[in-house]
């Protein structure tokens, strides 16, 4: 009997706990169920939360700087669009002066010359490079709304490449020119764009850094050039010459002016002259038709590593002056061969181009504060800047250029068709091989043609026509494009004169 009490205990034991558990269990589940429902919304509202606010941390700060430099980018290109301009430069092949393009249109096609400008003046002026211009005999000049103009010539600067033509707007003109920056304050890494009309793709812009400051590439063809081109990645090609480099503000920073390249197109660096170089040089072109250049009288060198032990310079610095020409300003104030010029108006120079590039944007009557190193001395110099009036600048001018033009024979061939010849004006090794004191350099003689059958040789010196001295080559040319005959007064690179007659024809 005991027993079964036991056993009827323990079974209604077990249905209690089995009861107890299950209520626990159904609890727990509830409470489970109940979190999970609560958890799905508030996760929601977080992401919502999240896509809605405004932007947090660096992340999202960059991509607002994003957009606003695509929004900059487009105000920027719409602005300066409208201030520049494709330029049309009609001459002729062999660049022939206009007035003996205008004599003999039909025997020689004109060419066009595509470039672009850049408007900085209410009156008309616009700023574009002198190679685009260059022997023009005819300006136009077409805007971003196709409204065309003819354009003059107002002058030229070949040492710096920049030219400026003018066209007449009307007095109520909205057209605003582009305004100026100031490329002292350029860096390297800085946004640029360039704007222009490369290829005849009309209005083009391109983005890209400031990749080099300072650089010298030799483009320029002239004793006196001065190269400090600023270096950018933004696209840059043929069409693109005279167009506007500007910074993120729509200034103007400088004038796109060449490319480094070995197929003719871009290759990834292309260099601009900086405005501030280019306000000095348009200023005299406007007020005087040629640039007022100041001088010291003074060539220079590079100063590298090797050159610095010999002069016993701790570390290569400053440009080494490798000739001071006598009587001129440089050596009044003391100057020598051979001395380091380190620094100018307190700022220390490194490369013959910056000097030359600082000097280019004085005037004649500046003056310039130098401290030079001699044997180990530093010595201080205040040097007045002369104009070409001076002696003794004027004097080695005159020695510097005697002879020497651009042999390029794109710019200065001239062919004597009615003979079968090309002439071009003598250079200076040409003076030095011949000893001719006057002349032009007959460059080649066509085969067949009838000074080939005179037995008139190519590379010689022609010194006189019919008896008459030979001064240029445009005289040769005029002289031989107008005789039916002639005797030609020929000197060989042996010194040995020689007499052709050219037979009537």
């Amino acid at each position: 009997m005991e027993a079964a009490r036991v056993q009827s205990l323990q079974r209604n034991l077990l249905l209690v706990g089995l009861l107890l558990s299950g209520f626990l269990a159904g609890i727990l589940l509830m409470l489970i169920l109940e979190r999970r429902e609560r958890a799905v919304p508030q996760e929601v509202r977080t992401v919502e939360f999240h896509t809605n606010a405004a932007p947090q941390g660096p992340q999202d700060d960059s991509i607002l700087d994003a957009l606003q430099l695509n929004e900059q980018f487009k105000l920027v290109a719409s602005k300066v669009k409208r201030a520049v301009v494709s330029v049309h430069a009609t001459s002729s092949w062999y660049n022939l002066p206009c007035a003996v393009l205008k004599r003999r249109s039909n025997e020689y096609r004109e060419r066009e010359n595509l470039g672009s400008g850049v408007l900085i003046s209410p009156q008309g002026y616009i700023v574009t490079n002198y190679h685009l211009v260059e022997n023009t005999c005819g300006l136009r000049v077409t805007f971003v709304d196709k409204q065309e103009y003819d354009a003059e010539l107002v002058g030229v600067d070949e040492s710096t490449e920049l030219a400026v033509i003018r066209i007449m707007m009307e007095p109520e003109s909205s057209r605003a020119p582009l305004s100026y920056g100031d490329s002292d304050l350029v860096e390297t890494g800085e946004w640029v764009l360039a704007v222009g009309n490369p290829l005849e793709l009309t209005s083009t812009v391109t983005a890209g850094i400031v990749s080099a400051l300072g650089r010298r590439v030799n483009v320029i063809n002239n004793e006196f050039s001065v190269e400090d081109f600023i270096q950018t990645d933004a696209v840059i090609n043929p069409g693109n010459s005279g167009g506007a480099l500007v910074n993120l503000r729509g200034e103007l920073v400088g004038i796109n002016t060449a490319i480094a390249t070995q197929t003719g197109f871009n290759e990834g660096y292309g260099f601009a002259i900086p405005v501030n170089l280019v306000d000095r040089v348009v200023r005299d072109l406007i007020a005087y038709g040629e640039v007022k250049r100041a001088y010291m009288g003074i060539s220079l060198d590079p100063v590298d590593w090797r050159s610095a032990q010999e002069l016993g310079l701790d570390h290569a610095s400053g440009v080494k002056v490798n000739y001071v020409r006598r009587g001129g300003a440089a050596h009044k104030v003391g100057l020598r061969d051979g001395d380091v010029i380190l620094t100018v108006g307190g700022k220390a120079v490194n490369e013959p181009n910056e000097l030359q590039s600082i000097i280019a944007r004085r005037r004649p009557g500046d003056s310039l504060t130098i401290t030079a190193w001699r044997r180990g001395q530093i010595n201080y110099h205040v040097v007045p800047l002369v104009g070409e009036d001076d002696p003794a600048i004027a004097a080695w001018i005159s020695t510097l250029s005697r002879g020497e033009v651009d042999e390029s024979p794109h710019n200065q061939m001239y062919p004597v068709e009615r003979w079968g010849l090309i002439l071009r004006p003598l250079t200076a090794a040409d003076v030095r091989k011949f000893g001719a004191k006057s002349g032009v350099f007959i460059a080649h003689v066509e085969r067949d043609d009838p000074a080939s059958r005179a037995g008139v040789p190519s590379s010689v010196v022609l010194e006189r026509v019919n008896g008459e001295v030979v001064t240029s080559a445009i005289d040769a040319w005029e002289m031989l494009e107008d005789l039916d005959e002639a005797v030609l007064g020929l000197l060989d690179g042996e010194g040995k004169s020689l007499t052709v007659l050219l037979p009537k024809r």
